[in-house]
């Protein structure tokens, strides 16, 4: 309850605080423009009405004023744990750096809140529009109800500018560079909420083996996709139906099962039914903030891993949990989304290529195991390009931009580094302990992806130090520049103390100076200054301090 309230205390004190700022600064643009301005949308509505010169000036106004509101909101919001009442309240992270279009939305939204407020107060107070005057005047007669429309306004608008600040980072991946390119994404952008998101937490007290998603939904619908095949023939199908799944379990051909989409627990409940998957299990395969395991049964092996998909528009890394089924004749993978990393597998299916047609299901876990472990790879190569025009720029103009990509980098390295370590247990164990659903034809192939796994950890290990160096290289970098700041200022202010102490002489006060009545004292005043100059230029020089 303490919570809540200081939270609603700062709210109400960022509402006025705002409210105060700006009235500030519509005031100053009114007297220096000699035009009545409001401060919100309406003066572009007069600007496009009146066409002239003046309706020139306040379109350009309204277009700066919606991005000083922005501005003074995003300060406001930033910086508000210095004037806070409640200073539990977390900070809202608000990126660095905005597009022009971003800011022109987040103020346009609270200039036509400001309009709102300005109509309906104007009509208590009976005038077209409302000011801090008009407001004043009205409560020196006796009319408060404009003043109180007034604090209401300025409190709600604490709240709005804290929840439109607060949704800055997904209007500006809408609106980046011009603004417009991503509008097909917007959509799953913005469905993207905490409803569809249960966190761990969320499960405590929950029977074992309860059936609950955790983790981000990341698709709408679930589809089911089958490969049935075999040396002599194969049959593809999207978008089956879990009865024709059912009818493959008992053929001696190979079947493939993958299910896109693991939130519907009637669905894994059927699935893991059908095929006598243990309730553990399928509780496991639902839970995609589990590490990377392996679970041996009578009649599957359960084999649970994480495939990295790297962003290299927005730096974003996310690791989908891809969960295997193992039977004697049948594979089940359950995956997240749909994007992944097994066409080849199905064009060697399809093409016949090598001996993937001519071997048994473990055969085709190995491939699924082995793309798994592959994406590693381009992942890494990803971020080693990145690193290395991080290098680049450390040796030229470091940015505080550099300093936040090397800290994501360091994140993202320790993502893939904890999401790598099991899976050389995992792929050990199936190569190595005997187990009836892996033959000993498939065996080496899986100690070649063994040894993948040791390369992409020791790759990731370099990665980790090469970055942990840039780091170092950045903060030297920025006390070496700050240092060749402090010293320029300083032979600067070095070069001018024997100057102004040949200039203070000449300013004492006493009345008899005997080479001020010499005509040529001042240019050789002047030539003595640019002589000690010079000659603390050559030492300074010959030193190496310049």
């Amino acid at each position: 309850m303490n919570r809540i309230l200081g939270v609603i205390i700062n709210r109400i004190t960022i509402g006025f605080l705002f409210a105060i700022i700006y009235q500030i600064v519509v005031g100053m643009a009114t007297s220096i423009l000699s035009i009545p301005l409001t401060g919100n949308i309406s003066d572009l509505f007069l600007g496009i009405h009146k066409a002239d010169s003046e309706g020139i000036l306040l379109i350009v106004w309204w277009i700066v004023s919606t991005i000083l509101i922005t501005g003074i909101a995003l300060l406001i919001v930033k910086y508000k744990l210095y004037f806070s009442p409640y200073r539990g309240e977390q900070n809202i992270e608000i990126p660095p750096k905005i597009t022009v279009i971003t800011a022109i939305v987040i103020g346009s939204i609270i200039s036509f809140m400001f309009f709102l407020m300005d109509t309906i107060t104007g009509i208590s107070v009976g005038t077209t529009s409302a000011d801090v005057q008009a407001i004043s005047e009205a409560a020196g007669e006796g009319n408060y109800i404009p003043l109180y429309l007034s604090m209401l306004f300025s409190i709600l608008t604490g709240f709005a500018i804290v929840a439109i600040t607060g949704k800055i980072s997904r209007v500006k991946e809408i609106t980046k560079d011009i603004g417009l390119q991503d509008i097909t994404g917007i959509k799953h952008i913005m469905n993207i909420t905490k409803a569809e998101k249960t966190l761990l937490s969320d499960t405590i007290g929950q029977s074992p083996g309860a059936l609950i998603h955790v983790g981000e939904r990341k698709v709408e619908d679930i589809r089911i996709d089958m490969i049935e095949y075999d040396a002599e023939t194969i049959t593809e199908a999207t978008n089956v139906q879990i009865e024709d799944c059912l009818k493959s379990k008992n053929e001696p051909n190979v079947t493939w099962i993958n299910v896109i989409g693991i939130h519907d627990p009637k669905i894994m409940e059927l699935f893991g039914n059908s095929f006598e998957i243990h309730p553990l299990h399928q509780a496991n395969i639902m839970n995609t903030e589990l590490r990377p395991s392996i679970e041996v049964s009578d009649n599957y092996l359960l084999i649970m891993l994480k495939m990295p998909h790297y962003d290299s528009d927005t730096g974003d890394l996310d690791l989908e949990q891809i969960s295997i089924i193992l039977g004697e004749n049948h594979v089940i993978t359950f995956q997240e989304i749909e994007a992944d990393f097994f066409d080849q597998i199905r064009k060697r299916l399809r093409s016949k290529s090598g001996t993937i047609r001519d071997l048994k299901s473990d055969y085709l876990a190995y491939a699924i195991i082995d793309a798994i472990i592959d994406s590693y790879f381009l992942v890494i190569e990803k971020i080693g390009d990145i690193t290395e025009d991080l290098e680049d720029e450390l040796m030229q103009n470091p940015t505080s931009s550099t300093m936040q990509t090397i800290q994501t980098l360091k994140r993202r390295m320790i993502s893939l580094r904890k999401s790598i370590w099991p899976a050389r247990e995992i792929v050990d164990f199936l190569g190595r302990d005997s187990t009836l659903f892996i033959s000993n034809n498939t065996r080496p192939y899986l100690r070649d992806v063994y040894n993948h796994v040791i390369q992409v950890i020791d790759t990731i290990e370099g990665l980790r130090d090469v970055i942990g160096g840039l780091l170092d290289t950045y903060l030297s970098s920025v006390s070496n520049r700050m240092n060749e700041v402090m010293k320029t200022l300083t032979i600067i202010a070095a070069i001018f103390i024997p100057i102004t102490f040949i200039a203070g002489i000449y300013g004492t006060n006493f009345s008899y100076v005997p080479e001020l009545e010499w005509k040529g004292s001042y240019f050789a005043m002047l030539i003595g200054m640019a002589a000690i100059s010079g000659v603390m230029i050559a030492w300074f020089k010959k030193k190496k301090w310049f």
